[in-house]
Protein backbone atom coordinates (compact mmCIF):
# COMPACT_ATOMS: atom_id res chain seq x y z
CA UNK A 1 0.00 0.00 0.00
CA UNK A 2 2.80 2.43 0.92
CA UNK A 3 4.56 1.74 -2.39
CA UNK A 4 1.39 2.44 -4.36
CA UNK A 5 0.77 5.71 -2.48
CA UNK A 6 4.40 6.79 -2.93
CA UNK A 7 4.26 6.10 -6.66
CA UNK A 8 0.95 7.98 -6.96
CA UNK A 9 2.37 11.02 -5.18
CA UNK A 10 5.50 10.94 -7.36
CA UNK A 11 3.41 10.71 -10.55
CA UNK A 12 1.15 13.64 -9.54
CA UNK A 13 4.20 15.75 -8.58
CA UNK A 14 5.91 14.97 -11.89
CA UNK A 15 2.83 15.98 -13.89
CA UNK A 16 2.48 19.19 -11.86
CA UNK A 17 6.11 20.17 -12.45
CA UNK A 18 5.77 19.39 -16.16
CA UNK A 19 2.78 21.70 -16.42
CA UNK A 20 4.63 24.49 -14.61
CA UNK A 21 7.55 24.25 -17.03
CA UNK A 22 5.44 24.61 -20.19
CA UNK A 23 5.96 28.11 -21.62
CA UNK A 24 2.56 29.70 -22.02
CA UNK A 25 1.91 31.70 -25.16
CA UNK A 26 0.58 35.24 -24.87
CA UNK A 27 -3.10 35.82 -24.15
CA UNK A 28 -4.17 38.83 -26.21
CA UNK A 29 -6.67 40.51 -23.87
CA UNK A 30 -9.01 43.37 -24.73
CA UNK A 31 -7.38 45.73 -22.22
CA UNK A 32 -3.92 45.18 -23.73
CA UNK A 33 -4.90 46.38 -27.20
CA UNK A 34 -3.73 49.98 -27.77
CA UNK A 35 -6.13 51.95 -29.97
CA UNK A 36 -6.91 55.58 -30.80
CA UNK A 37 -4.54 58.38 -31.82
CA UNK A 38 -4.14 57.07 -35.39
CA UNK A 39 -4.30 53.42 -34.32
CA UNK A 40 -7.92 52.65 -35.14
CA UNK A 41 -10.45 51.43 -32.58
CA UNK A 42 -11.28 48.42 -30.44
CA UNK A 43 -14.67 47.15 -29.30
CA UNK A 44 -15.33 44.55 -26.63
CA UNK A 45 -17.85 42.32 -28.41
CA UNK A 46 -17.86 39.82 -25.53
CA UNK A 47 -15.58 38.66 -22.74
CA UNK A 48 -13.73 36.59 -25.37
CA UNK A 49 -13.91 38.71 -28.53
CA UNK A 50 -12.23 42.01 -29.38
CA UNK A 51 -13.19 43.66 -32.67
CA UNK A 52 -10.45 45.80 -34.22
CA UNK A 53 -10.98 48.48 -36.86
CA UNK A 54 -8.49 50.51 -38.88
CA UNK A 55 -7.95 54.23 -39.30
CA UNK A 56 -6.81 55.61 -42.64
CA UNK A 57 -3.23 56.76 -42.95
CA UNK A 58 -3.04 59.30 -45.75
CA UNK A 59 0.57 58.70 -46.82
CA UNK A 60 0.33 55.03 -47.70
CA UNK A 61 -3.42 54.52 -47.92
CA UNK A 62 -3.29 51.94 -45.12
CA UNK A 63 -5.99 51.65 -42.49
CA UNK A 64 -3.85 51.28 -39.40
CA UNK A 65 -5.35 49.29 -36.54
CA UNK A 66 -4.55 48.70 -32.85
CA UNK A 67 -1.42 47.02 -31.52
CA UNK A 68 -0.72 44.81 -28.51
CA UNK A 69 2.55 44.64 -26.54
CA UNK A 70 1.59 41.93 -24.05
CA UNK A 71 4.11 39.37 -25.30
CA UNK A 72 7.21 38.72 -23.20
CA UNK A 73 8.59 36.03 -25.55
CA UNK A 74 12.35 36.05 -26.12
CA UNK A 75 14.20 34.89 -29.19
CA UNK A 76 16.74 33.10 -27.02
CA UNK A 77 13.93 30.74 -25.91
CA UNK A 78 12.48 30.36 -29.39
CA UNK A 79 9.36 32.42 -30.06
CA UNK A 80 5.98 30.82 -30.69
CA UNK A 81 2.90 33.04 -30.59
CA UNK A 82 -0.69 32.25 -31.59
CA UNK A 83 -3.60 34.53 -32.46
CA UNK A 84 -7.19 33.28 -32.69
CA UNK A 85 -8.91 34.97 -35.63
CA UNK A 86 -12.61 34.87 -36.45
CA UNK A 87 -13.39 34.48 -40.16
CA UNK A 88 -16.98 34.86 -41.38
CA UNK A 89 -17.60 35.45 -45.08
CA UNK A 90 -20.82 37.38 -44.40
CA UNK A 91 -18.78 40.07 -42.60
CA UNK A 92 -16.57 40.89 -45.59
CA UNK A 93 -17.06 42.21 -49.10
CA UNK A 94 -15.05 40.75 -51.95
CA UNK A 95 -11.52 42.19 -51.89
CA UNK A 96 -11.62 43.41 -48.30
CA UNK A 97 -8.60 42.46 -46.25
CA UNK A 98 -6.70 42.76 -43.00
CA UNK A 99 -3.05 42.33 -42.15
CA UNK A 100 -1.58 41.10 -38.87
CA UNK A 101 2.07 41.32 -37.94
CA UNK A 102 4.43 40.25 -35.19
CA UNK A 103 7.62 42.32 -34.92
CA UNK A 104 11.00 41.59 -33.38
CA UNK A 105 13.19 43.94 -31.33
CA UNK A 106 16.91 44.38 -31.24
CA UNK A 107 18.52 45.26 -27.93
CA UNK A 108 22.00 46.67 -27.56
CA UNK A 109 23.76 47.10 -24.22
CA UNK A 110 22.68 50.22 -22.29
CA UNK A 111 20.15 51.16 -24.97
CA UNK A 112 16.39 50.87 -25.27
CA UNK A 113 14.98 48.14 -27.48
CA UNK A 114 14.48 49.14 -31.10
CA UNK A 115 12.48 47.75 -34.01
CA UNK A 116 14.38 45.22 -36.12
CA UNK A 117 11.94 43.40 -38.41
CA UNK A 118 8.46 41.89 -38.65
CA UNK A 119 6.42 39.22 -40.43
CA UNK A 120 3.19 40.57 -41.93
CA UNK A 121 0.44 38.17 -42.99
CA UNK A 122 -2.52 39.25 -45.12
CA UNK A 123 -6.01 37.71 -45.11
CA UNK A 124 -8.26 38.74 -48.02
CA UNK A 125 -11.80 37.81 -49.03
CA UNK A 126 -11.72 36.49 -52.59
CA UNK A 127 -15.03 35.25 -53.93
CA UNK A 128 -16.38 32.76 -51.41
CA UNK A 129 -13.00 32.13 -49.76
CA UNK A 130 -10.36 33.74 -47.58
CA UNK A 131 -6.86 33.71 -49.04
CA UNK A 132 -3.89 34.04 -46.67
CA UNK A 133 -0.57 35.29 -48.06
CA UNK A 134 2.69 36.91 -46.94
CA UNK A 135 5.07 39.11 -48.94
CA UNK A 136 8.12 37.50 -47.32
CA UNK A 137 6.86 34.06 -48.47
CA UNK A 138 7.60 34.75 -52.12
CA UNK A 139 7.65 31.21 -53.51
CA UNK A 140 4.75 29.55 -51.71
CA UNK A 141 1.68 31.79 -51.77
CA UNK A 142 -1.08 31.39 -50.86
CA UNK A 143 -0.20 29.91 -47.49
CA UNK A 144 -3.80 28.75 -46.99
CA UNK A 145 -7.23 29.08 -48.54
CA UNK A 146 -10.24 28.92 -46.23
CA UNK A 147 -13.84 28.40 -47.36
CA UNK A 148 -15.47 27.49 -44.03
CA UNK A 149 -16.41 30.11 -41.43
CA UNK A 150 -14.85 29.62 -38.02
CA UNK A 151 -12.11 30.62 -35.60
CA UNK A 152 -8.64 29.85 -36.90
CA UNK A 153 -5.26 29.84 -35.19
CA UNK A 154 -2.53 31.97 -36.75
CA UNK A 155 0.85 30.86 -35.42
CA UNK A 156 4.16 32.70 -35.78
CA UNK A 157 7.44 30.97 -34.89
CA UNK A 158 10.74 32.86 -34.86
CA UNK A 159 14.27 31.58 -34.37
CA UNK A 160 17.81 32.86 -34.78
CA UNK A 161 19.86 30.51 -36.90
CA UNK A 162 23.45 31.28 -37.94
CA UNK A 163 22.92 34.97 -37.10
CA UNK A 164 19.78 35.10 -39.25
CA UNK A 165 16.18 35.74 -38.19
CA UNK A 166 13.83 33.10 -39.57
CA UNK A 167 10.06 32.87 -39.30
CA UNK A 168 7.54 30.12 -39.92
CA UNK A 169 3.82 30.86 -40.17
CA UNK A 170 1.09 28.24 -39.77
CA UNK A 171 -2.69 28.31 -40.02
CA UNK A 172 -4.54 25.74 -37.91
CA UNK A 173 -8.14 24.63 -37.63
CA UNK A 174 -8.39 23.36 -34.03
CA UNK A 175 -4.96 21.77 -34.13
CA UNK A 176 -5.17 20.57 -37.72
CA UNK A 177 -2.62 22.28 -39.95
CA UNK A 178 -4.23 23.65 -43.11
CA UNK A 179 -1.31 25.69 -44.39
CA UNK A 180 2.24 26.62 -43.43
CA UNK A 181 5.46 28.15 -44.67
CA UNK A 182 8.95 26.83 -44.18
CA UNK A 183 11.28 28.73 -41.88
CA UNK A 184 12.11 31.72 -44.08
CA UNK A 185 14.80 34.32 -43.50
CA UNK A 186 13.71 37.89 -42.82
CA UNK A 187 16.35 40.14 -44.37
CA UNK A 188 18.09 42.40 -41.83
CA UNK A 189 21.52 44.03 -41.84
CA UNK A 190 22.54 42.55 -38.50
CA UNK A 191 20.63 40.00 -36.42
CA UNK A 192 23.24 39.63 -33.67
CA UNK A 193 21.24 41.76 -31.21
CA UNK A 194 17.77 40.40 -32.08
CA UNK A 195 16.00 39.98 -28.75
CA UNK A 196 12.25 39.65 -28.22
CA UNK A 197 8.72 40.35 -29.49
CA UNK A 198 8.01 44.04 -29.99
CA UNK A 199 4.27 43.83 -30.75
CA UNK A 200 1.36 42.12 -32.40
CA UNK A 201 -0.16 44.71 -34.73
CA UNK A 202 -3.25 44.87 -36.92
CA UNK A 203 -1.20 47.05 -39.25
CA UNK A 204 -3.77 47.34 -42.03
CA UNK A 205 -7.53 46.71 -41.81
CA UNK A 206 -9.22 47.54 -45.09
CA UNK A 207 -12.56 46.05 -44.10
CA UNK A 208 -15.62 47.88 -42.82
CA UNK A 209 -16.35 45.13 -40.31
CA UNK A 210 -12.78 45.03 -39.00
CA UNK A 211 -11.41 41.78 -37.58
CA UNK A 212 -12.41 39.71 -34.54
CA UNK A 213 -9.59 38.53 -32.29
CA UNK A 214 -10.44 35.90 -29.66
CA UNK A 215 -8.73 35.93 -26.28
CA UNK A 216 -8.99 32.14 -26.01
CA UNK A 217 -9.89 29.52 -28.60
CA UNK A 218 -13.59 28.72 -28.16
CA UNK A 219 -14.83 25.11 -28.03
CA UNK A 220 -14.87 23.40 -31.39
CA UNK A 221 -18.36 23.39 -32.92
CA UNK A 222 -20.04 19.99 -32.83
CA UNK A 223 -20.55 18.35 -36.19
CA UNK A 224 -24.18 17.08 -36.22
CA UNK A 225 -23.16 14.11 -38.35
CA UNK A 226 -20.78 12.83 -35.68
CA UNK A 227 -22.40 14.13 -32.48
CA UNK A 228 -23.96 10.73 -31.63
CA UNK A 229 -20.59 9.04 -32.07
CA UNK A 230 -18.95 11.64 -29.84
CA UNK A 231 -21.52 11.08 -27.09
CA UNK A 232 -20.93 7.34 -27.32
CA UNK A 233 -17.16 7.82 -27.06
CA UNK A 234 -17.43 10.24 -24.12
CA UNK A 235 -19.73 7.88 -22.22
CA UNK A 236 -17.43 4.95 -22.95
CA UNK A 237 -14.37 6.84 -21.75
CA UNK A 238 -16.19 7.95 -18.60
CA UNK A 239 -17.16 4.34 -17.80
CA UNK A 240 -13.62 3.08 -18.41
CA UNK A 241 -12.15 5.89 -16.27
CA UNK A 242 -14.61 5.14 -13.49
CA UNK A 243 -13.76 1.43 -13.50
CA UNK A 244 -10.05 2.26 -13.45
CA UNK A 245 -10.36 4.62 -10.49
CA UNK A 246 -12.49 2.07 -8.60
CA UNK A 247 -9.85 -0.63 -9.10
CA UNK A 248 -7.04 1.66 -7.95
CA UNK A 249 -9.00 2.73 -4.86
CA UNK A 250 -9.87 -0.88 -4.01
CA UNK A 251 -6.24 -1.97 -4.37
CA UNK A 252 -5.00 0.85 -2.12
CA UNK A 253 -7.56 0.09 0.60
CA UNK A 254 -6.65 -3.58 0.50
Amino acid sequence: MKKILSFSLFFVSFCFLFILNVKAMTVWKYEDWQAGTNYGSKTKVSSNITNLKGEKEEDEGMKVGPFNKASKAKLSDGIKEEVFVGLNKDNYENGELFELSIAINKKEANKDAEYLTEAIVMTQKSGDKFVITAGWNKENNPIATIDTDGVYTYRWEFKKDDNKIKVRFTVLDYGKEIGATDFIELKVDDASNASDVRYLWACNIKAVYGVDIYTTLPPKPVNPDTSDINVFLYVGLAIISGIGLFCIKKRILN
